[in-house]
């Protein structure tokens, strides 16, 4: 009750998309002879804004929000055109238009973009982005240099960005930061990857604009535009795979009509069923997975304002491995040493049966967004939203006289408001100033994990960016307060208020040695406030499969990060270089103790939060050369060193270096485009040999000596996977189909992944076959 009256008083939260800064501009020539062509107009009927060239044929778009944009070209004398500008970061070019006389069928850009700010991004769009549709959101984040995923089993992974993941990262759907129980390993991110037409990593902590706590990155999920331009479109997308024998549908329709162009609509859905996953030996029993969710958004813009709403609902029932919950501890060290499942396990065949243990988890997230542009050059924008999660775990069965009901039963509400104003003159300097509050409350049935909370944070922003000649600088500041009160058990008993506060800073350059190359650097310190599991859990984490305990004397992190970034783009090589170096004083982390604990749910590893100093030291890179149009090559790599500065040593659970390699032959179509490809893969990841030396977890060798670990297994040995691809695109008459076919570890490789939680258990999945259709309706592609 006392949720949904903050949420009436509050009327909403947190955090819109990014910032609405960017400068569209260039100059119209006749593409015969080179010459201005003053007078012509050009119209962005998204935003409703019209534009007429000048004497010079120059044109300026200001106050551009990130996104696809269709920008149409008309001059009394030339053929009209409309030329496709995706826009994330200032866009400036000469674009040619063909004279009427002339034979020329094409618009001819030319011209250059700058980075949107001078931390590391990296982007998942286009053919990249439709080769992983049917995947989570975890699953396809790590085709990206520098981003590795935190496992539970074969269905359940979590994004990490340069050795940081959960608390540490911020995931944006549509523009709203994602709130839920996002703080266990085993906890996926909540976000229909279908939502997305592009997706977004910035890396490390200079995204300020999005959070202080967002000290490992940020994820931005990012949808398409409303259409307003009318008519009626949509698409169906199909996917299915091998292995565990998972099929994917999902469909979405949008609509602007002629009557009431300035409204625009949307309705999204998507449903996922996929059964046993199988290791190269065996099935792994209850691995099941369902989802099914929706989304509705619908927006009226005109010129210099504009009101858009959004609504989704996430909803996923997700089988835990049968084989991660043993009985007793002799078992459970017996399971660990032998390396595999019990054999009642192992002996299971395939079925999409979802048993206990099992997740059952809701969330829903609710947008309404309204700007006002004040003047040519600014723009006031409020965003509201509410969020609600609503998370169920079912322990095994020990008792025939158990009941139904769930063992943990979490509920968290988050409301807020935020009020931004961007400023854009060319020219001049550009950015964002911002306030934002939010309340959380969080309550508890059943089993004690994490207590009934409540939280408010407010928080205070200031970003800018300035550009001159070859130099862009940007910098920023936000100050943050979070509190936690009224925490307690449900019997009544109290636990002690948390207040943090705290400032954050950023200072960036980037700097165009050419055409070509340009050289980033960023500097930031952002702090982080624990959260109320790594203070206050006590007990088990069933989902994870093992006991969990807090520390209420816990400090805030600190970080202070070093970003240097290189990139190449030119018509044969694309290069991005990135090495960073982060200090970050007190690191939370879950250490593993001795010994595992037996409980009526059975054994489980224990593991305790724990503080240190941590310095991590890496380097993403991304290299890729087309030798002819036809054949092309590239290589990847995600490399860290992870060290305890107290111990002087090695960090636990820190990702292994990473190599991939690929090979792809494209064959253009009539029209010069590369419809059809296919591509040879290659990943090799490193056995994880950077660990602590030793620690307090006692292993009984073959010959009955004990050693004491720092985990209660070695890290597994490294793996080499192979892996296939091929696209195309064909006509079933007027109706066009996009086809993806992949194989993942094609060649049933077994192996385990050291950041898998289960890997104490069980194999990794083996080959898996999948095969992509997506069908576009109502529009011309």
């Amino acid at each position: 009750m006392r949720f949904f009256l903050v949420l009436a008083a509050c009327c909403s939260f947190h955090i819109s998309i990014a910032q609405c800064i960017f400068t569209l501009r260039g100059v119209v020539q006749d593409a015969a002879t080179g010459e201005a062509l003053p007078g012509a107009t050009l119209r962005i009927a998204a935003l409703r804004q019209n534009q007429v060239a000048d004497a010079n044929g120059k044109f300026s778009f200001t106050g551009i929000c990130p996104g696809e944009y269709d920008l149409q070209i008309d001059h009394a004398s030339c053929e009209t055109r409309i030329l496709h500008i995706h826009i994330t970061s200032d866009w400036n070019g000469t674009i040619l238009l063909p004279h009427k006389a002339n034979t020329l069928t094409e618009v001819i850009v030319t011209g250059r973009n700058r980075t949107a700010g001078s931390s590391a991004s990296s982007t998942l769009q286009g053919a990249s982005l439709a080769a992983v549709k049917g995947s989570s959101l975890g699953e396809s984040l790590r085709q990206i240099a520098g981003v590795s995923v935190l496992q539970t089993g074969t269905n359940i992974y979590k994004p990490v960005i340069q050795g940081l993941h959960s608390n540490r990262i911020l995931i944006l759907n549509n523009g709203i930061r994602q709130e839920g129980q996002q703080w266990g390993s085993e906890h996926a991110p909540e976000v229909d990857p279908y939502i997305a037409n592009r997706i977004t990593v910035i890396k490390g902590a200079g995204a300020l604009r999005y959070g202080s706590d967002a000290i490992g990155g940020v994820v931005l999920v990012e949808p398409k535009l409303l259409p307003f331009v009318p008519g009626l479109s949509g698409e169906v997308n199909i996917a299915a795979f091998s292995n565990n024998r998972m099929g994917v549908l999902s469909g979405q329709i949008e609509g602007n009509s002629k009557k009431h162009p300035a409204f625009a609509w949307r309705l999204q859905g998507t449903f996922r069923r996929g059964g046993y996953a199988r290791t190269p030996s065996y099935w792994l029993q209850n691995s099941s997975t369902e989802e099914y969710n929706f989304s509705a958004a619908a927006g009226w813009r005109e010129e210099k304002r504009g009101l858009e709403f959004f609504y989704s609902q996430f909803n996923t029932r997700l089988g835990i491995f049968s084989g991660a919950h043993i009985g007793n501890t002799t078992d459970l060290i017996n399971a660990i040493n032998n390396g595999d499942p019990p054999d009642y396990v192992r002996e299971s065949g395939f079925s999409y049966l979802i048993d206990r243990p099992y997740q059952r988890v809701q969330h829903q997230l609710f947008k309404a967004k309204a700007f006002l542009q004040r003047n040519k050059y600014s723009r006031i924008s409020v965003v509201l939203s509410g969020q609600w999660n609503h998370r169920e775990e079912y322990d095994k069965k020990r008792f025939q006289s158990s009941t139904n009901t769930p063992q943990l039963d979490l509920r968290i509400g988050t409301v807020g408001t935020e009020v931004l104003y961007d400023h854009f003159a060319p020219g001049k300097l550009k950015g964002t100033v911002g306030a934002s509050v939010f309340y959380q409350n969080n309550g508890y049935q059943y089993r004690l994990f994490i207590p009934n909370y409540e939280a408010l944070q407010a928080g205070v922003f200031w970003v800018e960016k300035w550009e001159k000649g070859n130099w862009t600088i940007d910098g920023g500041l936000r100050f943050d307060q979070r509190r936690f009160y009224n925490t307690q058990q449900n019997n009544g008993k109290p636990y002690p208020e948390r207040s943090y506060s705290n400032l954050s800073g950023s200072l960036g350059f980037q700097y165009r040695i050419s055409n070509s190359w340009q050289l980033s650097f960023n500097a930031s310190s952002a702090w982080r406030a624990p959260q109320v599991n790594e203070l206050y859990t006590d007990g088990l984490h069933h989902g994870a499969a093992r006991i969990e305990k807090g520390d209420s004397l816990l400090n805030p992190e600190r970080a202070l990060n070093f970003q240097l970034t290189l990139t190449h783009h030119s018509e044969k090589v694309d290069l991005e270089l990135t090495g960073y170096r982060k200090y970050i004083n007190d690191f939370i982390f879950l250490k593993p103790t001795y010994p595992p604990q037996l409980t009526i749910r059975g054994a489980f590893p224990a593991f305790r939060y724990s503080q240190t100093d941590a310095l991590l030291t890496g380097s993403d890179f991304q290299f890729q050369y087309r030798f002819t149009p036809h054949w092309s090559a590239g290589t990847k790599a995600t490399l860290l060193w992870a060290r305890d500065r107290t111990a002087n040593d090695w960090l636990i659970q820190m990702p292994p270096n990473r190599y991939e390699l690929f090979v792809q032959y494209a064959l253009p179509d009539g029209k010069k485009r590369t419809e059809t490809y296919i591509k040879i893969q290659g990943l090799h990841t490193e056995e994880q040999t950077r660990v602590p030396a030793t620690g307090n977890i006692e292993i009984t060798q073959p010959n009955g000596s004990i050693v004491m670990a720092s985990d209660y297994a070695p890290p597994p040995p490294a793996f080499t996977l192979m892996g296939v691809e091929a696209g195309t695109r064909i006509l079933c008459g007027q109706q066009p189909l996009y086809i993806t076919l992949g194989a993942t570890n094609l060649l049933n490789t077994r192996y385990r992944d050291y950041m898998n939680a289960f890997r104490y258990f069980s194999d990794e999945m083996g080959r898996n076959v999948s095969v992509r259709v997506r069908m576009p309706m109502g529009k011309k592609e």
